[in-house]
């Protein structure tokens, strides 16, 4: 989660959540939410919708961001069980499980019904790692609930976040998809996601937005995507809080 991820932030399509109805309003208007359907880049078949939240015109700290991701989870959750959606994932940074394993784990714990239909994207720096084995046995826990783990690579080339991959050995990966209409970059792409080990029927391929990108992810055999070209965005279904 940040403020400057290009593709994700919408503008006109923020939107303030009631204090009354969720886990994720209590941070205000400078907290955004929206949800993003990961569609098959052929027939349209769903295969998990995402909850994206970033904040509006700030960089919170490792203490506020693990709070949002907390709360983004929680409300995850309160969708799952109030059958808003069959699948739901959110994102989870390696300072955020430092900072707070232990409430996140209590969260899994309170909701180990429904753990299996989440996915965890987890994203980071690994020379910012100050306590890796946290990081280690929050992913152990993941996988403990039958819960997806997945990857979200922040640099435009998955080479350059190799001993990220190494560490996580996620279950699927997702990036911003090229704005290249250059068919060879999206080659060169796909070589890399193939010499990461990782496959390119679970990579998430985010931010298409054109029908030429859709065209050339299909032609380089890329099976799953994200973007208004697939499936429009929409707002964070209205859940009750429990009193």
């Amino acid at each position: 989660m940040a403020s400057n991820l290009r593709s994700e932030q919408l503008g006109s399509h923020q939107v303030e959540l009631d204090p009354t109805v969720d886990s994720l309003s209590r941070f205000g208007s400078r907290v955004r939410a929206l949800v993003w359907p990961t569609r098959t880049l052929v027939g349209s078949q769903r295969w998990f919708d995402e909850l994206y939240v970033w904040t509006a015109d700030f960089e919170p700290d490792r203490s506020l961001r693990s709070q949002i991701q907390l709360a983004a989870m929680e409300h995850a959750f309160s969708m799952l069980e109030h059958e808003r959606v069959e699948r739901v994932a959110v994102t989870v940074s390696f300072g955020s499980v430092e900072r707070s394993l232990e409430a996140f784990a209590s969260v899994l714990e309170a909701h180990r019904y429904t753990a299996h239909r989440l996915s965890v994207l987890l994203r980071g720096a690994m020379e910012r790692l100050r306590w890796p084995y946290r990081v280690r046995e929050f992913i152990d826990l993941l996988r403990s609930y039958q819960i997806a783990v997945g990857y979200r690579f922040a640099e435009p080339r998955p080479s350059m976040e190799m001993s990220a991959i190494d560490f996580v050995a996620p279950d699927f990966a997702k990036m911003l998809a090229p704005i290249s209409s250059r068919e060879e970059t999206w080659q060169e792409m796909s070589r890399e996601v193939n010499a990461l080990g990782l496959t390119r029927e679970t990579f998430v391929l985010a931010g298409i937005e054109r029908e030429e990108q859709l065209n050339l992810a299909r032609n380089t055999g890329f099976v799953l995507g994200q973007g208004r070209a697939l499936k429009k965005p929409y707002f964070p279904p209205r859940v009750l809080r429990p009193r």
